[in-house]
């Protein structure tokens, strides 16, 4: 059951549904497509005429069935969009917990979540998500398809409860070498995803997607429940960059609010050199998460921030460059320190690399936030690796 009601019938009239309904300027009349069964929501989705196609839900829950084409995912068409019933998104549930392990593995390695996002504009609204409990399912909700063009999303009113990853923004591997994904991720609400790393929102570049771009563009969300609010890095690639604009977003109740890497490292062979992350908060709040129940070695707080960070290899970030900006914000009440922050951070002995630089603006609002920071981690004799908070 969900702890509290987020969304009153007043937001039905919000910028959301504008940008879902007119983009750049152009109305667009799009074909409509009514079901009230799972059945009829697979024929629809795989169906490659509805492209373009609104698929509109009935009240109920859609349990996906890996028997179904794409091992039971769903995998929306170019242009194609899925809405539950507008005003309350409890009312349509996608049920991914019934597909087994196998169902999010595309061969050879690849994983994926239950619904695959990326083929032109796509967008989901109204509706909520119920995720898998097998660490193979990546996420609930992907952008993975493949697009050879800007890759536009929308995501509002969505409730995502019970995956690996609630959301993941993801320019994955070669097939996302130089690609743009611009992202609208509004008045949702990320809760208890707690598989694994638990992640309610995650945006990254990943695994060799060389000068990928992602600008993400976040309003209204509550994440919570989780292990980690909100992660952002780039893996394992270089020069690619992130943008991320936060409006009255709340992280709250996590083990660390928001974790924010521009280049990072985790296998033997990774390098993540030349990335870069702008992350701009305006009137959010980053407190008490205190939970302290992370998997992945950092530290919990509010704000976890390395512009370099190496988890096994020494020497394999440099170069990457990490700006946030809180305007407005609150970052308060967290658990060890509301910043943990770094130029590099390495998890072994050797440093992660060098020439980092991690930058962190603070106003009225968040100057008073606890902060345990250091330019590198280990000591980097050299200095080429800096943190500077600004006040």
């Amino acid at each position: 059951m969900r702890k509290q009601l987020l969304y009153p019938v007043l937001v039905l009239l919000s910028t959301s549904l504008f940008f879902f309904s007119c983009r750049k300027g152009v109305i667009n009349e799009k074909k409509t497509i009514h079901v009230s069964d799972v059945n009829q929501l697979y024929e629809a989705v795989n169906d490659s005429a509805n492209a373009g196609a609104v698929i509109v839900l009935a009240a109920g829950t859609y349990t996906l069935i890996s028997k179904q084409p794409n091992a039971g995912r769903l995998e929306l068409q170019k242009d194609m969009e899925i809405e539950g019933q507008v005003g309350h998104p409890g009312l349509v549930i996608i049920d991914e917990s019934a597909l087994p392990p196998a169902s999010f593995s595309v061969p050879p390695t690849f994983r994926t979540g239950g619904i695959r996002m990326g083929r032109g504009f796509n967008s989901i609204r109204w509706l909520t998500v119920l995720g898998n409990p097998s660490t193979n399912a990546l996420s609930a909700i992907d952008t993975d398809l493949t697009w050879p063009d800007v890759i536009q999303i929308g995501i509002a009113h969505v409730i995502v409860r019970g995956s690996q990853n609630g959301i993941d923004i993801r320019n994955p591997g070669f097939a996302g070498v130089k690609r743009v994904i611009e992202a609208e991720i509004e008045n949702n609400e990320f809760v208890e995803n707690t598989v694994a790393f638990g992640k309610g929102m995650q945006i990254q570049n990943a695994n060799g997607a060389t000068g990928s771009i992602i600008r993400a563009n976040l309003k209204g969300n509550y994440s919570h429940g989780n292990r980690l609010g909100l992660t952002s890095f780039n893996t394992a690639t270089s020069l690619a960059s992130i943008t991320i604009n936060s409006i009255n977003d709340r992280f709250e109740d996590n083990g660390t609010g928001c974790w924010l890497a521009a280049g990072a490292t985790s296998g033997a062979t990774d390098v993540a050199n030349g990335n870069t992350i702008n992350f701009e908060a305006h009137g959010s709040s980053i407190r008490n998460n205190r939970r302290n129940n992370n998997t992945d070695g950092t530290p919990p707080g509010g704000l976890y921030a390395a512009a370099a960070l190496s988890a096994v290899n020494a020497n394999s970030t440099s170069d990457n460059r990490l700006k946030i900006v809180l305007s407005r914000s609150l970052l308060s009440g967290n658990e060890s320190a509301d910043i943990n922050a770094f130029g590099a951070h390495s998890f072994t002995a050797g440093l992660a690399g060098t020439n980092n630089i991690t930058e962190i603006y603070l106003d009225d609002y968040s100057k008073n936030a606890t902060a345990v920071i250091a330019a590198s981690s280990p000591v980097e004799p050299a200095g080429t690796n800096l943190i500077k908070i600004f006040k």
